[in-house]
């Protein structure tokens, strides 16, 4: 008898990652919606979703997982690796959810805005040492620790009070990573490095971010774009109030 083989093709991989941290979203009470109606995709474990031989039709996503708030896009697939399709879902924990570390954070309306993030000038990652612009390579020193692989981080100007966004697309060494794009701007040796919290916007203007409520002191550098137009306000969260912009 010959063995068959069964063969499926990934049409889509959903990796859950809470924004305030960066890891992982371990909660097993999560739901999928293909276009408003629910769908099963395939556990792969460590908040990893695989979708299977549902086709690649651009659709509407939203993901609610227990003590988040829900996440929507419009999935392109014109915009995603054809071999390897990728979305990150970049989860908000809810204020209220039991079992969950206590978050902090603002929300309002602001017309135009199309982001919003944040870093932590007080929890730095690393520090920049040096930068080839043509092979993208970034050297760091002060590393606390490794796994910076695929994960967003702020380079902060402090003499400006802003910094540049970037993504690490590989680490090549203890002390160097490859990062997706050059960097634009200018910057100095020794300028600290922050990992990004993302926060969510709407096309209606509505605006929240929210960071754990886990020191004193939470002096954040927020970053969000109005009308194409970057802006910086260092704000203490647990001061700012219910809305900032």
């Amino acid at each position: 008898m010959n063995a068959s083989v069964i063969r499926f093709r990934l049409d889509l991989l959903v990796r859950l990652i809470d924004t305030t941290t960066g890891e992982s979203v371990e909660e097993r009470d999560v739901r999928f919606f293909r276009d408003r109606e629910a769908v099963r995709p395939v556990a792969r474990g460590s908040g990893n979703y695989a979708f299977l031989d549902c086709g690649r039709t651009d659709f509407c996503l939203e993901v609610r997982v227990y003590g988040f708030e829900p996440f929507r896009m419009h999935v392109r697939y014109e915009t995603l690796d054809e071999n390897m399709p990728v979305i990150e879902a970049f989860l908000i924990p809810s204020e209220n959810a039991l079992g969950n570390r206590p978050v902090i954070g603002f929300s309002g309306n602001l017309p135009g805005i199309q982001s919003i993030q944040a870093v932590n000038v007080n929890a730095t990652h690393c520090c920049i040492s040096g930068f080839d612009e043509r092979k993208r390579i970034m050297k760091l020193f002060g590393m606390h620790r490794l796994g910076m692989d695929g994960i967003h981080y702020g380079l902060i100007h402090p003499d400006r009070q802003d910094y540049e966004p970037f993504a690490v697309q590989k680490e090549i060494a203890k002390d160097a990573v490859k990062i997706e794009q050059p960097l634009k701007e200018p910057f100095s040796v020794n300028a600290p490095i922050s990992r990004i919290i993302l926060g969510s916007v709407t096309s209606a203007g509505d605006y929240c971010i929210r960071i754990r409520d886990d020191r004193e002191h939470l002096l954040h550098l927020v970053r969000y774009v109005v009308d194409e137009e970057a802006r910086f306000r260092l704000v203490d969260f647990r001061h700012c109030g219910s809305a900032l912009l």
